[in-house]
Parts: C-alpha cells; sequence; structure tokens
C-alpha cells in the first residue's frame, strides 16, 4: 500500500523546519510512500523548495498560485495524492521513524478508514511553568484526557498526525475552507479536521481509530505559549464549535467536547486546586488560572458564535 504524506508550508521562514519534517518522512521506516510538499501563496519558496528536492523521485510540489489557507493547501495535497492513504502533516513537525509503519499497520491489518496518533511536544524554549496539560489541544499535541495507551475509536485526530483512505475524500469530499487557519494569516479559525470526521462518520459510519504507537513530534515556540496568544486561541475554539455545531446540526458534533468539559470541570480542576497546597503551589496556582482562564475564554468564543449564526 502507497502512503502519500501531504506537507503544507507556507512561510519563507520556516524553511529549515519544513527540511527537518520531510527529511523525517525520507527516513521512515516504511518505504512505500509519496511525499507532496503543497506551498500556499508563495512563489519564491515554492522555487527554494523544488530546488531542493529536484533529485528525490517520490517527494512532488504543488504550488496553489495564491494563498488560499491550510485547509485548502490540504485538499490541494489530497488531489494530487497517489497512495491508497493519505496523510497530514505539518512543516513543524518531525516523525518517528516507524511512525509511518505503524499508521499502515493499523490499515493493513483492520478495515479501519482513517488513522491518527499521537503527538508529543518540543518545546524550543522550555515549557512554561503555567502551562497545564490539559491544554495541550491549543498548541496542537495530544492533551491529557483525549485517550489512553491503546488503540482505540476516537471521533477526530490533529493536524500533524492524521491520514485517511484514498476512497474517504470520493465520499465525503474535502476539508471545508470555511473553518481551519486563514488565508491572511490573521484567523485563529480551527475545527477542520472534527467537521471532516464528522461527515466521515455520517456518510461512512466510522470514526478514527487512534494509535498512540504513531509518534509524531511537534515544535512548539515560546509566542505559541503566550497567555494571551493561549486565550485568544481558546476564544476561537469556542467560536469555530459554535460554527461546527451549526454545519453538522443532527450529528451530535460536541459529544467529545462535552466529555472533556465535564472532565476538566469535575476532575482537573479539582485536581488542581488539590495541588496548589503542594510545594509548587506558585507554579499550581498559574496552571489552575490558565485552565479557568480558557474555559471561559471558549465559553465566550462558543456564545459569540451562537448569537452571530
Amino acid at each position: 500500500m502507497l502512503l502519500s504524506v501531504v506537507v503544507c508550508t507556507h512561510n519563507k521562514k520556516n524553511i529549515q523546519n519544513l527540511r527537518e519534517a520531510v527529511d523525517s518522512l525520507l527516513n521512515q521506516s516504511y518505504r512505500e510512500m509519496e511525499i507532496v510538499v503543497v506551498v500556499d501563496g508563495n512563489r519564491e519558496l515554492y522555487e527554494e523548495v523544488l530546488n531542493i528536492y529536484q533529485s528525490c523521485k517520490n517527494l512532488k510540489v504543488v504550488d496553489t498560485g495564491k494563498n488560499i489557507g491550510l485547509s485548502g493547501a490540504r485538499n490541494a495535497g489530497a488531489k494530487v495524492a497517489e497512495g491508497d492513504v493519505v496523510a497530514f502533516f505539518d512543516d513543524d513537525a518531525f516523525a518517528d521513524k516507524g511512525w509511518g509503519e505503524n499508521i499502515m499497520h493499523i490499515y493493513q491489518t483492520s478495515d479501519a478508514i482513517s488513522v491518527g496518533g499521537k503527538i508529543l511536544p518540543v518545546w524550543l524554549s522550555g515549557k512554561p511553568d503555567y502551562f497545564p496539560e490539559e491544554l495541550g489541544w491549543l498548541v496542537g499535541i495530544t492533551h491529557e484526557g483525549f485517550a489512553g495507551d491503546e488503540v482505540t475509536e476516537v471521533r477526530n485526530s490533529f493536524g500533524p498526525n492524521m491520514s485517511f483512505r484514498i476512497e474517504v475524500f470520493d465520499k465525503v469530499g474535502y476539508f471545508d475552507q470555511r473553518l481551519g487557519f486563514g488565508h491572511r494569516g490573521t484567523s485563529y479559525m480551527q475545527g477542520e479536521e472534527a467537521d471532516f470526521t464528522l461527515r466521515m462518520r455520517r456518510e461512512m459510519g466510522r470514526g478514527v481509530i487512534y494509535n498512540p504507537y504513531a509518534v509524531v513530534y511537534h515544535k512548539i515556540p515560546q509566542w505559541k505559549t503566550k497567555p494571551a496568544v493561549l486565550l485568544r486561541r481558546s476564544f476561537y475554539q469556542g467560536y469555530s464549535k459554535a460554527l461546527l455545531q451549526r454545519f453538522n446540526p443532527a450529528s451530535g458534533p460536541l459529544a467529545t467536547e462535552g466529555s472533556y468539559l465535564s472532565e476538566v470541570l469535575f476532575r482537573f480542576i479539582p485536581r488542581r486546586m488539590r495541588r496548589v497546597l503542594s510545594k509548587n503551589a506558585i507554579s499550581e496556582m498559574k496552571k489552575l488560572s490558565l485552565l479557568i482562564a480558557s474555559v471561559i475564554g471558549v465559553g465566550l468564543g462558543f456564545g459569540y458564535g451562537y448569537l452571530r449564526r
């Protein structure tokens, strides 16, 4: 089975990260692979990537022409992919050597139509002492409470580590470009992965198989962990969920979020409150404060999105 891996990129300043991402894919233990690098609206970067990888026979470079945003770039990559399975990967991530093998093992031994894996952080400036593990979803990593350490079915996996059989796109279509990071680079809209897999479940009756042994590492720069950025992302998470509910009214789209919110309110926050009494009281108080503020931010964003619709 051929695995096509779509890597979307836009900013020329990120070229070194992109090279590390692609190199990790070229060095996979699973060899039946093609790599599709989609350059979103940056002709200079497109030519540079083309020049770097001109000798790689299993790598193709796609130029979207104009800037169409992350969802549009992913769609462009999926449309030219030739594999039996299409995976999506971020240009600031790198894969464990056995990542592709662990993804494809599920497809080869089951009738799975979608497989995702674990995303672990690489804190480029160290992990802030105020960042709680429960908020990993704000920076694109597998958060506490997402799933256990065994293969299981989930609603959706996340951008740096998700894959689908090629026929899913024939049945479901492509990512909704109204969701996902905007083409102007200023939008924090999210939710395109959840929207896509909700449509997949509605049309095909199955969800995503999560394999925790398929590991990707995601680089987290310091600016992504600033409280103001995290709270803004929280607000847009809530706003995106309101749109998700609007686009999928009959699919129970927010059941996963409801379950997670219950864990936050009745397990994570009380646990953080108990830890405030420990020897790391100041750090735990910071984490507790950010956790509560983020939940409020999501609620405000959802309320704003609900009223606007």
